[in-house]
């Protein structure tokens, strides 16, 4: 028990040199001084403007859009089954272009 009250004591001893930070002279003025100086328009990206992120996803909507409507028209043009042909494995195959052509052949 005497052990943990001299050792608090000595905590509490070791705390009595400590004193305020003082900060340099005149290190508000000039630090106000800084950041009323710095301009925010410099710091402007271009690709965080309203305008380039409008015109980049418009982009991307269109290409998307383009991209599917031609995968639609070549899965209808695949799909079909002529009508002389009876449903097959191999027609089947030929229809969603599953067919295996060996390299070596």
């Amino acid at each position: 028990m005497d052990n943990k009250i001299n050792r608090s004591e000595h905590i509490l001893n070791s705390l009595d040199g400590l004193q305020k930070a003082m900060a340099p002279h005149f290190f508000y003025t000039r630090l106000i001084g800084r950041m009323q100086n710095e301009q925010p328009g410099k710091k402007s990206n271009l690709a965080l403007r309203p305008v380039f992120l409008t015109i980049s996803l418009s982009v991307v909507l269109l290409l998307n859009i383009f991209v599917l409507a031609r995968m639609n028209n070549q899965a209808d043009t695949k799909r079909t089954i002529p009508s002389g042909d009876a449903a097959t494995i191999q027609s089947f195959a030929n229809a969603y272009n599953l067919n295996t052509e060996s390299v070596y052949e």
